[in-house]
């Protein structure tokens, strides 16, 4: 495997400031029972919790956050109840398609005087009448979702633009503070973009961290924002959905 580290901010100084530094390797993955790795993922690793800057900021906030609208809330409920019904329509056709299938390959192999081939031939044109049903379905239930989403999709934007006005308002500060906390504990942010099995190589001095990252769901994120003390040595740091948030986003 081939490793990528991110040098220690003090090397600039000297090697010997990494002293008691952590070769840590990070790994983000999706997926509750089968984990499927995030490639590409942005990992950063930061001397600070940026939750609790962002919570102080909220509630000195002029205005209370946006909260989303009940109707907002019960549009979306309804676009993911409309898109399950699509592709569990969409599964049962390719279902009655793969049966069509194979009744076709083995019928090709077979004496078409026989009595077995008339009953197989009477159940290919049963699940043919199935498959004919089943695509209009499927195609009505994409419809419906296709519009639905749209309709949810304008609302949902118009909720956005609300709250990330309040945020540029709420957070104005954010970056002031950040820089301030990183030249009081001199220490700068790490980061690291995962390679195509999903692991991000970083070397983290010792001391308190926070490990960052997101992944964005149908209606859902994993957000990450694990506290990490550094060990020294090499370490590794899975993050899953049993070390992340589920936060709705909209």
């Amino acid at each position: 495997m081939n490793k990528r580290w991110v040098l220690c901010p003090a090397v600039l100084v000297g090697l010997a400031a990494c002293q008691g530094s952590t070769d840590l390797a990070v790994r983000a993955v999706s997926g509750d029972g089968e984990e499927m790795a995030l490639a590409n993922q942005v990992i950063r690793v930061l001397p600070y919790n940026r939750d609790s800057i962002f919570d102080v900021l909220a509630r000195q906030a002029p205005e209370p956050e946006p909260q989303p609208p009940e109707d907002l809330l019960t549009l979306r409920d309804s676009v993911q109840a409309a898109r399950e019904r699509w592709t569990q329509a969409e599964a049962a056709w390719n279902d009655v398609r793969s049966q069509m299938q194979e009744l076709s390959e083995r019928m090709e192999r077979m004496n078409r005087a026989s009595s077995e081939y008339a009953s197989l031939f009477r159940r290919f044109s049963e699940l043919e009448s199935q498959e004919a049903r089943l695509n209009r379905m499927m195609e009505q239930n994409f419809e419906d979702f296709t519009a639905m989403q749209q309709q949810y999709r304008t609302r949902a934007d118009s909720f956005n633009a609300v709250v990330l006005a309040w945020g540029d308002v709420a957070f104005e500060d954010y970056g002031e503070i950040v820089d301030s906390i990183l030249e009081a504990r001199d220490r700068e942010e790490l980061v690291d973009t995962a390679d195509a099995s999903g692991w991000a190589y970083l070397l983290v001095p010792g001391g308190q961290w926070w490990v960052h990252t997101r992944a964005e769901l149908v209606f859902q994120e994993l957000y990450w924002n694990v506290p990490y003390e550094s060990p020294g040595g090499t370490d590794t740091l899975v993050l899953n959905e049993e070390n992340a948030e589920l936060r709705p986003i909209f």
